[in-house]
């Protein structure tokens, strides 16, 4: 129902943010790390989901697309809901999460709190094959940058549609090794015109 909301932090507690828009409170439960990042007083876009059950609605939320997508994954297997979603995005980063998972190391989830053997199991085995193409294919390891600012631009050229080989061979090309993630970005979006 709601894609994402813009407004100014105005409260955080317990894991929860409020985001105040148009004179509307919306309270948002989010991650650890998005928890971490925002400020209250600072604006924000934080991209929802909408839980609806019989006794509740609920809100949750993230600065990141990628972690929304990864909850909604998440949220599809049977016997993962949204509260136990949320806290394994919690638990570990969404690049070690994605590749315990593409590489089949559901031992490595079992050790987010909530998450039994038999839930990490099921988790990598019905999410395995989705995101070993997007996460675990590398990049050109002859490219002089970082592998994990590579790999963080990489991810931010697929969101923008580009396949992992059109995305990984661009960003071949570039040898700055100072420059952040998002200015990767931007100079392989320019050398691709």
């Amino acid at each position: 129902m709601y894609n994402y909301i813009t407004g100014t932090i105005t409260d955080k507690r317990d894991g929860n943010i409020v985001v105040e828009t148009h004179g509307i409170g919306y309270e948002i439960a989010v991650p650890l790390s998005t928890y971490a990042d925002l400020e209250i007083g600072k604006p924000a876009k934080i991209y929802t989901y909408l839980a609806v059950r019989e006794d509740d609605m609920s809100l949750y939320g993230w600065t990141d697309i990628a972690q929304k997508t990864m909850f909604l994954r998440l949220i599809s297997i049977s016997g993962v809901g949204c509260k136990m979603a949320q806290g394994i995005l919690s638990g570990m980063p969404i690049r070690e999460l994605a590749l315990c998972i593409s590489r089949g190391d559901a031992a490595a989830l079992t050790r987010v709190k909530g998450v039994g053997k038999k839930t990490g199991e099921r988790i990598v085995l019905e999410l395995r094959d989705k995101l070993t193409e997007e996460y675990d294919a590398g990049v050109d390891t002859t490219n002089a940058l970082p592998s994990c600012k590579a790999d963080d631009a990489v991810l931010a050229l697929m969101s923008l549609g580009l396949t992992r080989g059109e995305a990984s061979s661009a960003i071949a090309k570039i040898s700055d090794t100072d420059m952040s993630p998002e200015d990767i970005v931007f100079a392989a979006l320019k050398s691709m015109k």
